[in-house]
């Protein structure tokens, strides 16, 4: 894969992107109106991916280099999933991200490199939701809390990951590294939910085989999805699993 690289001091005359990829990225932009970035906000950009996920808190607005970096990753984001990886260019996140091309390259190295980054801020918000210590909570609420957590990041950011697998997995270079980000995902979640059921399950109960029932029937209603996104599908299959964590054995108070 040929590496598109350039030698420039960031944001300095004579280094902004072509008149013809500003009037792409503009038309591109044009397309794809519903997830229009308001870069005149870009420092609040990064919390949004949160919104709607249960126990995100909206972050602190990003100032100076985190600002430009979240701006430059939100127009890469839209061009990747509205272009594909190979007729996205670095002059056209720079255009859309109003940045040169050297600020691109001062931030990322490479536009493999802008892929990978791109792709991990849509899971973040996941990530730290696995992370955040909720060892407080009784456990009955934390199993809801994880399984709607999974839920909603699904609900809010598929189209965006649909697209990034796709343009992945179309690029052997990227498909090893998507599978090791997508399973770690997997199995920290499945690891968050081991441990809860442990402390609801009778102790000769496997609570990590409980878990790991969950997880596959989570995983299984995003595949039917594909076939059937009805709303009422939707809901029976949410209506399903609550059925399930309703059957899963408790322990009796007091007894163990």
């Amino acid at each position: 894969m040929v590496r598109e690289k350039i030698d420039l001091q960031p944001d300095k005359p004579g280094n902004e992107a072509p008149r013809e990829d500003r009037d792409v990225a503009r038309r591109v932009g044009g397309a794809n109106a519903s997830r229009e970035t308001n870069f005149e906000a870009a420092g609040t950009a990064a919390g949004d991916s949160s919104a709607g996920i249960e126990g995100c808190e909206a972050p602190e607005p990003l100032t100076g280099k985190a600002a430009t970096q979240e701006r430059i990753l939100a127009a890469a984001s839209e061009l990747f999933l509205a272009r594909g990886y190979e007729n996205t260019t670095i002059a056209q996140v720079a255009a859309r991200a109003e940045v040169s091309r050297a600020t691109v390259f001062w931030h990322f190295s490479d536009k493999e490199s802008l892929f990978r980054e791109c792709f991990n801020r849509i899971c973040e918000p996941f990530r730290v939701s696995l992370a955040r210590d909720q060892s407080t909570l009784p456990a009955e609420k934390r199993l809801l809390e994880q399984v709607e957590l999974y839920q909603s990041f699904i609900a809010q950011h598929r189209g965006d990951v649909d697209g990034f697998i796709r343009w992945a997995m179309e690029h052997t270079s990227f498909r090893d590294w998507l599978i090791r980000s997508i399973f770690d995902l997997h199995n920290r979640f499945g690891g968050a939910l081991t441990e809860t059921i442990a402390e609801i399950v009778p102790p000769h109960h496997d609570p990590h085989a409980i878990a790991m029932g969950i997880l596959v029937m989570l995983d299984g209603g995003i595949f039917l999805s594909y076939f059937d996104g009805s709303p009422r599908s939707a809901e029976m299959r949410q209506a399903s699993v609550r059925a399930i964590l309703d059957m899963i054995p408790r322990r009796v108070p007091g007894r163990y």
